[in-house]
């Protein structure tokens, strides 16, 4: 009766998490309109935080409770599902393209920062002044990110201000429910999103004490796949509304935030030890999966075609799934 229990329950908040960043998304409508081209910075770090949220609440919220591999599993989980099913997922259905200065600015700064976790963690210990330093680390890249913005042309904010508010009404269900985007639909997607965030912690650490599967793997297996969820569903509405662009700039954006913002203060309310194989294994290929990734986008400029094609997105899916598939065998 309670793996029925807390199967329905991860089902359930998986559900609410979609729903409650959709309804924040859609909030937002109002907020890129009131900023208009002069703080398009603001807009796109804002939704960097809010669909990062899902990270944050249940990584923490599993470390509190005492299930550190959980909350690791989740963060590793979720940056990489960004890159194998939200870009590659979004590339086969649309080839995508970037501008290259966005890549140089955030895909470029994200492997830096991937390998800083790396290195931090080759003493299998991270400490307090690491976890302030990833903190201090999102403050050069918000910093590069409003002087971007900032230099755009007038024409190329505008076009950008159109394409956040057509990105980010994702399913028009507030429209649908006769709702207008306010601060009350702010507040409520907010609940929702907190809510389902919460049973899909406690879903996960119950379902993690039923199996005689290592915690670190359910957080990487389940976890990432369901805080992941608001990130999957902006970036495929994004590419099926004609943003090509879409995928990748939330995927630098969400991988960003969540090894800066998220593990950086998991770090910072109690320093930890992790294994070697989490060292070794999960955090070394999550950096090829974004060095391929890069690859990829890089290749496109030199050929000048897509920057991630089909089959691109096709062979991103595949490596996750062997990554995925690797961990379950070294278990």
């Amino acid at each position: 009766m309670l793996a029925i229990i807390v199967v329905v329950g991860i089902l359930v908040s998986i559900f609410l998490i979609w729903k409650g960043s959709d309804w924040l998304t859609d909030s937002l409508v109002p907020v890129a309109n009131r900023l208009g081209t002069g703080y398009i910075a603001v807009t796109t770090l804002l939704i960097s935080a809010l669909i990062s949220v899902p990270e944050i609440f249940t990584s923490t919220y599993s470390y509190l409770q005492g299930h550190l591999d959980v909350g690791l599993g989740v963060i590793i989980g979720s940056v990489m599902i960004n890159i194998g099913v939200t870009v590659g997922l979004s590339a086969t259905i649309r080839p995508l393209e970037v501008e290259k200065p966005v890549v140089l600015r955030d895909g470029i700064y994200l492997i830096v920062i991937a390998l800083v976790v790396l290195l931090m963690g080759t003493d299998l210990h991270y400490t307090r002044n690491e976890g302030i330093m990833l903190l201090l680390l999102f403050i050069p890249y918000a910093l590069n990110v409003w002087t971007f913005e900032k230099m755009r042309n007038k024409k190329s904010k505008k076009e950008r201000v159109k394409e956040i508010e057509k990105s980010l009404n994702l399913f028009g269900d507030l429209a649908f429910l006769n709702f207008k985007p306010s601060l009350l639909t702010f507040l409520i997607g907010a609940a929702i999103l907190v809510a389902g965030s919460y049973l899909f912690s406690w879903s996960l650490i119950a379902f993690s004490g039923m199996v005689s599967l290592p915690e670190m793997l359910i957080g990487v297996m389940i976890g990432g796949v369901g805080t992941a969820m608001p990130n999957i569903a902006a970036a495929v509405q994004g590419t099926l509304k004609g943003y090509p662009d879409a995928a990748i700039t939330e995927t630098f954006g969400s991988n960003i935030f969540t090894l800066l913002i998220t593990l950086g203060a998991l770090i910072l309310i109690k320093p930890f030890s992790i294994t070697g194989k989490l060292l070794y294994f999960d955090l070394s290929w999550m950096i090829i999966l974004h060095a391929l990734m890069i690859a990829f986008i890089f290749k496109g400029y030199r050929y000048r075609e897509a920057q991630i094609t089909r089959y691109e997105g096709v062979f991103l899916m595949l490596f996750y799934l062997g990554i995925i598939t690797a961990n379950v065998l070294l278990f």
